[in-house]
């Protein structure tokens, strides 16, 4: 059976011969290096990264307000997780990062329909019609709820969950005032208009803290809500000084008209236009404020845009208006010419309806090309260490779309109104784009889910105030 002969070429090899090969690691990124950069991003200019020393700098809060965990975007106390979640959590506050440095993107899509949203807006015009206007917080609910259930991030889509009821008192609110404003105008006492004009601005702000407070506590994201943080005081304060330069503006105009002196046209013209160069700093301390209280969960957004950027941006939109409105002027007075070659005579009617049309001309070309180089602006530079935004609205294809949606609405006496909303929307959301650090799941385990309504500070009703 067996054949001693044959010797046996198997070898017993020991384990302690071998000697136990390390796991490849990668290099250490150097002590200076805060934030590694993003190699996967579009080449966009993004100053010092969110979070470092240097950008701490350049951060200052405003008066009253305090810093609300570090400057990353993620606040100090440890995350709460929903009972379903199986991440865990991060350490101190901590998102934990895709691995290797991967970023994903995140592309809004819009999903609604033409049609369905024409029989939607019909039927709120009707009831509002009807109800002699107290059908419109009805009418805004139920559109922005089909609008919000169209919009796709990341594999779930928004949701807006506002009681109309909520929305009734401010409506009526804001209803009652800009009434009296016109009786006080429409009764012939222009200090009574003035006055009337003077406390309505006084109450604007308390209207945008409202609107912006109740709004975003009731817009969510895979049942996650958003939340806008900050206090009716310091809205005010980031308000106050184009308000209170639009009063004195508003004042001189009016001394100017009755005391009819060149002097008083002098320095009316002097304060409209310092008012006017302040715009851009205006705009830049607003949206500052605004983006840096925008809550996702356990983040915030902060806003990196210089003033710089920001008077850039007027000044286009100023140069595009001054074209625009030479081009209609020059149309305009061709079909002056026309006429008056044809007929022998001008009526001043046709003159003061030419005048109006291009007027209408001009805003129809101003206005998108200022919501796209806005949207542009403000979203490119908003993020922090975890997620940033991307827009790619292309200015020209908006203000052709527009131009062309404010001609069909003149032909079609405004029944186009409803396809015009939807291709607005589909164009501006689906420009946009997430980048992220964090998966979606990891996002969603830190960022609790609530079911019930959101109270939110004094959740925007005009009763709690």
């Amino acid at each position: 059976m067996h054949n001693s002969g044959v010797r046996s070429a198997v070898r017993v090899i020991r384990l302690d011969e071998f000697k136990p090969r390390q796991a490849p690691q990668p290099p250490a990124p150097p002590v200076e290096e805060l934030e590694p950069e993003w190699s996967s991003l579009p080449p966009v200019f993004w100053p010092d990264p969110i979070g470092s020393v240097r950008s701490r700098a350049l951060f200052v809060p405003q008066e009253g307000e305090t810093e609300q965990g570090e400057d990353d975007g993620i606040e100090l106390a440890s995350p709460t997780l929903s009972p379903a979640s199986t991440v865990p959590a991060a350490a101190g506050g901590k998102i934990p990062r895709l691995p290797n440095g991967v970023v994903t993107s995140w592309p809004l899509r819009f999903q609604g329909s033409e049609t369905e949203y024409a029989r939607l807006w019909a039927i709120n015009l009707l009831w509002t019609v009807l109800t002699l206007g107290l059908y419109w917080p009805w009418a805004r609910v139920r559109t922005q709820r089909y609008l919000m259930r169209h919009t796709m991030v990341a594999g779930h889509v928004l949701d807006y969950h506002e009681p109309p009821t909520h929305l009734l008192p401010r409506y009526l609110m804001g209803l009652g005032l800009t009434l009296g404003v016109a009786g006080a105008w429409a009764g012939g006492s222009m200090l009574a208009g003035m006055l009337a004009l003077s406390l309505a601005l006084a109450v604007w702000p308390l209207f945008v803290f409202m609107s912006l407070t109740h709004r975003m506590a009731h817009i969510s994201w895979a049942h996650r809500r958003l939340a806008f943080d900050a206090s009716c005081e310091a809205v005010y304060r980031a308000m106050w000084r184009p308000l209170v330069g639009g009063a004195v503006v508003a004042w001189l105009l009016m001394a100017s008209a009755i005391l009819r002196h060149p002097g008083s046209w002098v320095a009316w013209g002097v304060a409209v236009s310092l008012w006017g160069l302040a715009m851009p700093a205006f705009v830049w301390t607003w949206y500052l404020f605004r983006q840096r209280h925008l809550r996702l969960g356990p983040m915030h957004l902060l806003w990196k845009a210089s003033r710089a950027a920001v008077a850039m941006m007027f000044l286009r939109i100023t140069v595009w208006a001054m074209l625009t409105t030479i081009f209609s002027l020059g149309v305009a007075a061709m079909v002056l010419a026309g006429v008056l070659v044809v007929r022998g005579r001008l009526a001043m009617s046709l003159q003061a309806e030419l005048l109006f049309m291009a007027a209408l001309a001009v805003c129809a070309a101003v206005q998108p090309y200022a919501q796209a180089r806005l949207q542009n602006l403000v979203w490119n530079k908003s993020g922090n260490r975890y997620l940033r935004f991307r827009s790619k609205l292309s200015i020209a294809d908006f203000v052709l779309l527009q131009c062309k949606h404010a001609c069909l609405l003149v032909l079609t006496l405004g029944l186009y109104w409803p396809w015009a909303v939807v291709a607005t929307r589909r164009m501006r959301a689906q420009s946009l784009t997430v980048w992220s650090r964090v998966d979606a799941d990891v996002l969603k385990a830190h960022w609790p889910a609530h079911e019930l309504a959101a109270p939110g500070k004094m959740a925007g009703s005009p009763v709690r105030l």
